[in-house]
């Protein structure tokens, strides 16, 4: 079972990533520079702690991101208010 979370999360990182560079495209932005941008890296690795968040699969990006909001005094409720 635990197997499955981790590939249905892969998979699922795998068609976001597809699909944003896809559209990335559309609009004359070379997908192949963006992923080898270093911040593209951090991206997906974010992307990654999201989607095992959801999923329930623990993730240590995603405990270091919440200590480290808190330790920058950002309120991550804030910016969740703004964005919807």
């Amino acid at each position: 079972m635990h197997f499955e979370k981790h590939k249905k999360s892969i998979n699922c990182l795998v068609d976001v990533t597809e699909s944003m560079l896809d559209t990335m495209e559309k609009y004359s932005i070379d997908p192949e520079t963006v992923t080898k941008r270093p911040e593209f890296t951090v991206f997906i690795h974010f992307l990654k702690s999201i989607l095992d968040g959801e999923l329930n699969i623990p993730n240590d990006l995603t405990e270091t991101i919440r200590n480290k909001s808190n330790e920058l005094g950002i309120d991550v409720n804030d910016i969740r208010k703004r964005l919807h």
